[in-house]
């Protein structure tokens, strides 16, 4: 092949083999691989290693709350027997007040608010697929809401059951794929409902199976067979009578017969924060009233017995010490949304500890949070709030409110405060920026920031920045008087 230069030059050809020009390519090729290889990405980089399995503050921070007093004050009452027998009092009335109603507590659409929550494709089932859609109807159905009330008859708890939003055992999830409302957080979960409390029955289900009942601090739908109805002369005997406090968790409250030979039939499980009427105080222990439904559906009471250390009188004296070994029992207890498979949330645990003292509480957390003397903590940065709670919160009588969340103020470790709560979880966002959950799911002691170490846990995740409030369920001013 012969190339030929411009006029100008001599005419002679330039002559390349073949074999030249294949170099001269290859050449140019390798010349062009490595320009690339120099331009190729640096390989990405690990992802962060997974956070931690357990908080710091569980895991640095006692679990005991006795562990945050001087000993020599463990047997020190923070209340005068006359302020706990005041508040016993207000405790009492509110407990049969349910009793003495000759109307609804509830209008008919806020007893009835699960039917009105009921949307297409909004809640799922217990397969965490949408409701079908029949199931609105089936609700609407049984809960014959024109008819409200139609029953208006006082009763009793026979049972530790559930107050439903609906009458349905059957979970309404929110999007199971979004962190906060799926599984635990069962909306048609209203509250725990203890045995022996008890209830005005407002309003029967169609098919007779359910029956939407008040009582001291909740309502809800219940199976008609966890309840009995009381008559006058039932209801004479046990408001004629003191207050006894449960105070075992998990004690079995059984029959008690003249005839021994007789086996005492187990009637419910013993919670803290169960009230049952005190029948006889004894040196080993106490007797009881407990309610058993008959086969009319009518209540009976059975003398049962419990050991000293499973029931006391009301009021329990307001001990640090006293306090402490109720919160043992519970200490990492799963956190159980509106009292979800019998277990407590962040305000129903505080609701149960203050029982057996005869302190009322309410039953959510924002109602928990005016109950006493409130201290708004608006305007203030998370640094002024701890310090505020430092110098004005009293141990074991201070609660702190976060919009959604409720805790107790124990008292102080190395200079930063410390609270008992029931936590399910804070918010995490991956480093794809995928919204999450750090789930503790338990009754825990920590400070107020938990999860601080963790790098997913979102700063507004962290608690203390949204405190909101501290609450003196017993004013100063009458503690200053005692």
């Amino acid at each position: 092949m012969a190339f030929w230069r411009g006029k100008g030059s001599a005419q002679r050809p330039l002559r390349l083999s073949l074999a030249r020009l294949a170099g001269l390519a290859a050449l140019a090729v390798l010349l062009g691989l490595v320009g690339c290889a120099a331009k190729v990405s640096p390989p990405p980089a690990p992802p962060p290693p997974p956070p931690p399995a357990e908080l710091r503050d569980i895991l640095t921070l006692p679990q005991d709350v006795a562990a945050y007093f001087d000993p020599a004050s463990l047997d020190r009452p923070l209340l005068s027997s006359k302020e706990q027998r005041r508040f016993a009092a207000r405790l009492r009335e509110l407990h049969f007040a349910p009793w003495h109603r000759s109307a609804p507590a509830h209008a008919r659409a806020d007893a009835l608010w699960g039917l009105a929550a009921l949307k297409p494709g909004r809640h799922y089932g217990e397969n965490l697929r949408p409701l079908e859609p029949t199931f609105r109807a089936r609700m609407e159905a049984l809960a014959q809401s024109e008819g409200y009330p139609n029953l208006m008859r006082p009763a009793i708890a026979t049972a530790n059951t559930s107050l439903r939003v609906l009458p349905t055992h059957r979970p309404g999830f929110l999007k199971p794929d979004k962190p906060g409302e799926g599984y635990p957080f069962d909306y048609w979960q209203n509250s725990a409902l203890l045995a022996g409390t008890p209830l005005l029955a407002t309003h029967m289900s169609a098919d007779g199976a359910w029956v939407l009942v008040e009582g001291r601090v909740a309502a809800g739908w219940v199976p008609v067979r966890d309840i009995a109805f009381v008559d006058e002369a039932f209801m004479a005997q046990w408001e004629g009578l003191p207050l006894g406090a449960v105070i075992r968790e998990g004690a079995p409250v059984s029959a008690r017969f003249a005839d021994e030979a007789t086996p005492a039939p187990h009637l419910f499980t013993g919670r803290i924060g169960m009230l049952l009427p005190l029948l006889e105080l004894g040196p080993g222990g106490v007797t009881l009233l407990a309610p058993a439904r008959e086969a009319t559906g009518q209540a009976v009471s059975l003398a049962v017995g419990l050991a000293a250390d499973e029931a006391r009188p009301l009021p329990l004296p307001l001990t640090p010490r006293a306090y402490s070994g109720l919160v043992a029992q519970l200490m990492g207890q799963p956190y159980g949304w509106g009292g979800f498979l019998e277990n407590r949330d962040c305000s129903a645990l505080l609701l149960d500890l203050y029982a057996p003292f005869g302190i009322f509480l309410p039953r959510n957390s924002r109602q928990q949070s005016r109950q006493g003397e409130r201290i708004p903590l608006d305007g203030l940065s998370p640094e002024a709030k701890e310090a505020l709670l430092l110098e004005r919160g009293r141990p074991l009588l201070t609660l702190v409110h976060k919009p959604g969340h409720i805790m107790l103020y124990l008292g102080q470790r190395n200079g930063r405060a410390v609270i008992l709560h029931d936590l399910w979880g804070l918010r995490t966002r991956s480093h794809k920026g995928e919204e999450g959950r750090f789930v503790v799911g338990r009754v825990a002691v920590t400070g107020l920031t938990p999860g601080a170490e963790i790098p997913d846990v979102v700063r507004s995740g962290l608690l203390l920045p949204s405190f909101d409030a501290y609450t003196q369920v017993v004013p100063e001013a009458d503690t200053a008087r005692k």
